[in-house]
């Protein structure tokens, strides 16, 4: 999804609210559904607002994979539109654990279907840090920061940066308590006030079943709370992946 499309400002919500991982899944075939639904003040853009994404994805190499992805997104009140066609691209830079961090490259370039909207890229690093036995707890912490632009007609001269913020406590694999931070600078050099910014942060669980050979099935869902007016007061959102490598 395109990164300033995110904004929440724009009145409608944006499936793409999610931290990417930099490990890569050699051969392994993706199918992955997001949602988030917002929550606002009766008679907000924000109130109800909806967005969707499903995905296929796959990894191609052993540091390299791929995903296409279709968005589908709504205002509060108005009716759902097919807003866009995504390729992302996820390149693993480390292995895991060689390194004091895990590092991964995101890349993506999002084609809209709405007129007046312009298409964008956007690309940045994937830091991750795993923490075993620490005050007997194991955890992982994952950063993404990407910058974005607008490219093609109607596009803006503004260079968006989008941060999100993942900490997990590894419990069980079937569930996993942690904590979320996002936020969007829609132009880093006409930042504005922190209250014209989104940030948001919330609890979420996450866990994933093995049904080896049959495949694997993660999910995600979280509560976030919006830090800021044009944040919105709350928001849920959810990603379920089932992956199978051939």
């Amino acid at each position: 999804m395109p990164v300033l499309a995110y904004c929440l400002v724009a009145g409608a919500a944006h499936a793409d609210l999610k931290v990417r991982m930099p490990d890569v899944d050699y051969r392994e075939l993706e199918f992955e559904h997001s949602g988030l639904i917002t929550f606002d003040a009766k008679g907000s853009p924000l109130n109800r607002a909806q967005s969707y994404s499903n995905s296929v994805g796959y990894g191609v190499l052993p540091w390299w994979s791929i995903e296409m992805e279709g968005e589908m997104a709504s205002g509060g009140g108005q009716h759902l539109s097919f807003e866009a066609v995504t390729m992302e691209n996820i390149f693993q830079l480390t292995e895991p654990g060689e390194y004091f961090f895990n590092l991964g490259l995101f890349a993506e370039y999002s084609q809209s279907t709405m007129r007046g909207a312009p298409s964008s890229f956007a690309f940045g690093p994937i830091i991750q840090k795993e923490l075993n036995d620490v005050l007997g707890v194991d955890s992982v912490h994952t950063l993404n920061l990407f910058l974005s632009r607008d490219v093609g007609r109607d596009a803006t001269k503004a260079t968006g940066f989008s941060y999100a913020w993942q900490s997990v406590i590894r419990t069980h694999p079937l569930i996993s308590p942690g904590v979320e931070f996002y936020g969007l600078v829609p132009d880093i050099a006409h930042a504005g006030p922190t209250a014209q910014q989104q940030h948001l942060v919330g609890p979420v669980l996450v866990g994933a079943a093995n049904f080896a050979p049959y495949g694997k099935l993660k999910y995600e869902v979280g509560y976030l709370f919006g830090l800021t007016p044009a944040s919105g007061r709350s928001a849920v959102r959810w990603r379920l992946e089932y992956g199978i490598t051939f």
